[in-house]
């Protein structure tokens, strides 16, 4: 009986990799070539586990939206007491990344590409779907808390938040300066009204 080739390497450090280099290249701009130096995977494992680019981008995109955008929103967003201090760190955590630049949000520059690469569309939704759940969350638990106004429209508001927060992480890859960046986080928690807490006063 013939044994099957052993596979010798992981499947998550592959992925892991893989959205690196998509969220420096894109989906575009990475060759197969920049795929195999990144990857360390020769064409034919590649194609053997993936099927193509297509299915490897897929898989990474799966990936990130389930260990850095599901991650992000819980720390951020879920679990914090305080939901509008959450929601501040959610905005500032995209540019306060200490001395490595950032390369970006792999949804974002995802949804830029979309045009060209429109079977991305589902994965990219996905995930600002995701965002915006969780900026309603918090916004909930706020006007639950006090935090915001009592008609705050949850709904409205999370999504208004979604559209800054992308806009945000454009600015980021223009290489925005910190000091904009933090004013237009300041600007989308003025967008929700948040009370001061005694403690703020």
């Amino acid at each position: 009986m013939t044994m099957g080739r052993r596979q010798l390497w992981d499947r998550a450090e592959v992925l892991a990799a893989a959205m690196g280099l998509f969220r420096r290249r894109g989906y575009l701009g990475a060759s197969l070539r920049d795929i195999e130096e990144a990857t360390g995977l020769h064409p034919g494992s590649l194609y053997r586990t993936f099927q193509s680019k297509d299915g490897l981008f897929h898989a990474a995109l799966e990936a990130y939206n389930e260990q850095v955008v599901q991650g992000r929103v819980r720390v951020h967003l879920l679990e914090p007491a305080d939901p509008v201090a959450g929601i501040r760190s959610f905005f500032t955590s995209a540019f306060e990344t200490g001395v490595d630049p950032d390369p970006g949000c792999l949804l974002t520059n995802t949804a830029v590409e979309c045009f060209a690469v429109p079977q991305a569309a589902p994965g990219v939704r996905q995930g600002l779907e995701t965002i915006e759940s969780g900026f309603a969350d918090a916004l909930t638990r706020a006007r639950a808390l006090g935090r915001v106004s009592a008609e705050l429209d949850v709904e409205m508001a999370a999504a208004q938040l979604l559209a800054l927060y992308q806009g945000l992480l454009v600015l980021v890859r223009a290489g925005t300066p910190i000091t904009k960046l933090h004013t237009v986080t300041d600007g989308a928690l003025a967008s929700i009204g948040p009370r001061k807490r005694d403690s703020d006063e």
